[in-house]
C-alpha cells in the first residue's frame, strides 16, 4: 500500500492550509502526492445548474467531467465508502496526505492553533508530529505553521526513504 499520514486536528485549526503546503513541499522534492479531505458537511464538485450537476441531480450513480487537465469522478453513495478502501483505490503516487479522519487508525500530523481549535486529538491518536501556533511541550517533533520544509523533511525520511520501516 501507498504510505500515507492524516493531517488531523478540529475545524479551523489550519488542517487545509498544511495539507496545500505540503504538496508543495513534496512536489518540489520530486515525490507525486495525492490528498484525500474528509467533507463531512458534503460537497458539490461543481456549482448548481450547471450541466453536470444538473445530470447528477437527476440520479446518475456515476458523472465523469473531463477537462483539458483533469477529470473528476463523481459516484454516489448510500454511504461513505471505508477510508481503507479509497486508499486501495489510489494509484500511481508517492505518498498519500489525508486530510481529517481524525478517528482513523493510522500515522498522524496533529494541527493545533492556540484560538481556533476547539481541542487537541486524545491520547493514543498515533500522533507523529504537532504543527501549532502555540508552544507545544510533546514527546513528538514539533512545527510552525512556518515550518514546512521541515515538516516534509520528516515525512520524506519515515515514509519515503528506502529501508525505512513506516
Amino acid at each position: 500500500m501507498i504510505p500515507f499520514v492524516f493531517i488531523a486536528g478540529y475545524s479551523n485549526s489550519g488542517k487545509t492550509t498544511v495539507v496545500e503546503r505540503l504538496v508543495r513541499a513534496l512536489k518540489n522534492r520530486g515525490h507525486s502526492v495525492a490528498a484525500i479531505k474528509h467533507a463531512a458537511h458534503g460537497y458539490n464538485i461543481d456549482p448548481p445548474g450547471k450541466d453536470s450537476w444538473r445530470v447528477f441531480q437527476a440520479g446518475a450513480d456515476r458523472m465523469v467531467l473531463v477537462g483539458p487537465d483533469s477529470y473528476t469522478v463523481h459516484h454516489r453513495c448510500r454511504r461513505p465508502p471505508a477510508l481503507q478502501a479509497l486508499l486501495r483505490e489510489i494509484q500511481d503516487v508517492d505518498f498519500i496526505l489525508v486530510e481529517g479522519f481524525k478517528s482513523e487508525p493510522g500515522p498522524k500530523v496533529e494541527v493545533y492553533r492556540k484560538d481556533h481549535s476547539t481541542g487537541r486529538l486524545p491520547q493514543g491518536s498515533q500522533i507523529i508530529a504537532v504543527v501549532s501556533d502555540a508552544p507545544m511541550d510533546e514527546q513528538v517533533p514539533c512545527f510552525s505553521f512556518e515550518q514546512t520544509e521541515e515538516l516534509a523533511d520528516l515525512l520524506v525520511a519515515r515514509f519515503l526513504t528506502p529501508g525505512k520501516v513506516t
